[in-house]
């Protein structure tokens, strides 16, 4: 006998279930653990079992996870979806999306940046003369001293800062 099956639903036993998600086994769990999912009942061995509806609401985690939202706010809108508060999640979702749009946005002029830097760098060291940068007098190595001291290429304020809060 099967507890929390239901009446003509065909339940599937945890490795199935991570074969059609492509989730892992542990994964599953750890969703378990985290309150996000949980099986729709067990064998009574104990097997976990997961019927359509868990199996949705795995594949739908999944996909939160690759928007970028985090396990909290994945746990939110499942809550919701489970008591169908309908006119909550979409405005809820497009909360979520808003802020990792903008988090993305910081990021990519982030790493702009960097990408500056990393070429300046780059530029550097491919102009620097390895006989005289290995002649500097520095406390540690001149080559190395003579490609990287210095501002960086956008010669940024938060460079700057950076520098010399460290």
């Amino acid at each position: 006998m099967m507890d929390g099956a239901r009446a003509g639903e065909r339940l599937l036993k945890v490795g199935e279930v991570a074969r059609l998600t492509g989730l892992s086994v542990k994964t599953l769990h750890h969703y378990e653990e985290r309150g996000l999912a949980e099986p729709g009942g067990r064998t009574e061995s104990g097997y976990r079992l997961y019927g359509e509806e868990e199996v949705g609401r795995l594949k739908f985690i999944k996909r939160a996870k690759l928007l970028g939202l985090s396990l909290e706010e994945i746990r939110e809108l499942v809550s919701l979806a489970a008591g169908c508060n309908r006119g909550e999640i979409m405005p809820r979702l497009e909360k979520f999306l808003e802020e990792k749009l903008e988090e993305t946005e910081c990021k990519m002029g982030e790493l702009a940046a960097f990408k500056e830097n990393l070429l300046y760098y780059r530029e550097r060291l491919a102009e620097a003369d390895p006989e005289e940068s290995c002649d500097l007098e520095t406390s540690f190595c001149g080559c190395l001293e003579a490609t990287t001291e210095g501002d960086s290429a956008a010669g940024s304020e938060d460079a700057k800062g950076e520098k010399e809060a460290g």
